[in-house]
């Protein structure tokens, strides 16, 4: 074990340490990432702060968890670019080149300012140069994870007022069902710890699903998959076009999915689109607000008393809709 003292803690009026586990045999545990120069990422630990690392760990939660989705249904991980910000992934982007990135940025570019990018594409610096020029000097990241990023590469990330946190790790380059986490997750609450197993649900869709309804139905699950309840995900064309999370509602997370795919001018994207719930639709009103806008596929879990309502209203629809058990696929996530 290791303490590392932060500058802060979750807001800056909050003192904060991280302490690491220096046996952990995780190939993606901070202790693995290093600078662009190769130093020990923890090294500038005095420079981050909780929220940074919160970021970080969420950003590998959802790469990680859309790589295994993907090789469980697709037989590979492909390119993938994903932003997160106050614990939230808001874009996601997957495909066959480095394109992801600058995708990534354009498909919500309002939300980058301070940011964590988590990419399994290389930082070069010519990447870099690029994704200044995508970005624009004001709206830095608050950091990228990158199996590899090249020194000169540091300074497109300058920022005016703190740090772009660098962390280079090419396991990155190595993402599936191997890379998810495997280690008990702990959270101190008042005079205790609580501790869990990691999930380890990753599922696999009907096979008669084609490629690419399988492919977006893995991003979706990827993302919902690393987001705070309620959530519904929708992704179309390998890209997300709404992650309505944090919900105390269902029906509002579906309702506030169609809004935020509006209010981006992005409501043709819906029809065709893959959506996640990361648990059972409780009652069909959020199922119907997706299926209205002609969603193509739905996967959710089993468990409620209006299972049956919801399966006939995906036979009206002409929704194609995969349920899980509850007990078996259920994806909270950050609670």
């Amino acid at each position: 074990m290791g303490t590392f003292a932060l500058n802060y803690g979750e807001n800056p009026q909050q003192g904060g340490f991280v302490t690491v586990d220096a046996g952990s045999q995780d190939p993606l545990a901070i202790t693995r990432f290093t600078t662009p120069e190769g130093t020990p990422a923890l090294n500038d630990a005095a420079s981050m702060s909780w929220s940074t690392l919160q970021e970080f760990d969420t950003s590998l939660e959802v790469i990680t968890r859309a790589a295994a989705a993907y090789e469980a249904n697709t037989g590979e991980s492909p390119k993938m670019a994903m932003l997160t910000t106050h614990g939230c992934p808001f874009s996601a982007v997957a495909g066959a080149s480095d394109s992801v990135i600058k995708l990534a940025i354009e498909n919500e570019f309002r939300s980058t300012f301070g940011s964590f990018l988590v990419t399994n594409v290389d930082i070069t610096e010519q990447t870099a140069y690029k994704i200044r020029q995508w970005m624009g000097q004001d709206r830095p990241f608050l950091g990228i994870a990158a199996p590899l990023i090249e020194p000169p590469a540091a300074a497109y990330f300058l920022r005016r007022k703190g740090k772009c946190h660098l962390l280079a790790n090419p396991e990155l380059r190595n993402l599936g069902r191997q890379a998810l986490r495997q280690e008990v997750m702990s959270h101190a609450i008042r005079g205790a710890t609580v501790s869990q197993q990691p999930n380890p649900f990753v599922p696999v869709f009907p096979p008669e699903w084609d490629a690419s309804l399988k492919s977006d139905m893995s991003l979706a699950w990827g993302v919902c998959a690393s987001s705070p309840s309620s959530c519904i995900t929708v992704v179309k064309d390998n890209m997300l076009v709404a992650n309505a999370s944090g919900h105390v509602q269902r029906v509002t997370a579906s309702e506030n999915a169609v809004l935020h795919a509006r209010l981006t001018k992005r409501t043709d994207m819906l029809k065709g689109a893959a959506a996640c719930s990361d648990s059972y639709f409780s009652f069909a009103d959020a199922f119907d607000h997706l299926a209205r806008r002609k969603i193509k596929a739905i996967f959710a879990t089993s468990g409620s008393v209006h299972d049956e309502t919801v399966r006939s209203h995906a036979e009206q629809f002409d929704v194609l809709f995969h349920t899980v058990p509850d007990s078996q696929g259920r994806i909270f996530y950050g609670h």
